[in-house]
C-alpha cells in the first residue's frame, strides 16, 4: 500500500482506526484464506488429494471452495452459479467454518 507520498507501507504500519479495529477479526480471516489458497497453489497435489472436486453444472451449495484457477478459498452462504469448465474443490460443507478446521482438511484430508 503507498501512502499519500508514495511511501510503500503495510497496513500495520499505517494508523488507520479501521485497520487497527478490525485486523482482529474480518481482515485478519480473510488473509488467512488467502494464504489457504496460496498454500494449495504452491502444493496442487494437495488439492486433488484431500479435497472433493466438484464436477457438476449445478449451483454450488452453501459451503467453502477452492478455485484452482483463481488460487482463491471463498466462502459461498447461498446457492452460487459457477462457470462451466471451472476447477473448483469444495473445502468444507460449513461456510462458517473456523480457518483452522479449514486448514486441517486441506492439509490432511478428511481426517
Amino acid at each position: 500500500m503507498r501512502d499519500y507520498r508514495g511511501t510503500v507501507s503495510t497496513p500495520g504500519e499505517s494508523g488507520s482506526d479501521t485497520w487497527q479495529s478490525e485486523s482482529t477479526h474480518r481482515e485478519a480471516l480473510q488473509q488467512e484464506l488467502l494464504e489457504l489458497g496460496a498454500w494449495l497453489v504452491e502444493h496442487p497435489r494437495a488439492a486433488r488429494k484431500n479435497l472433493k472436486p466438484i464436477r457438476t453444472s449445478k449451483p454450488l451449495e452453501p459451503g467453502v471452495y477452492f478455485n484452482q484457477g483463481t488460487g482463491i478459498v471463498e466462502r459461498v452462504y447461498r446457492p452460487q452459479r459457477i462457470a462451466l469448465g471451472s476447477k473448483m474443490f469444495r473445502v468444507n460443507s460449513d461456510p462458517a467454518a473456523p480457518v483452522q478446521e479449514l486448514r486441517r482438511r486441506v492439509m490432511e484430508g478428511r481426517g
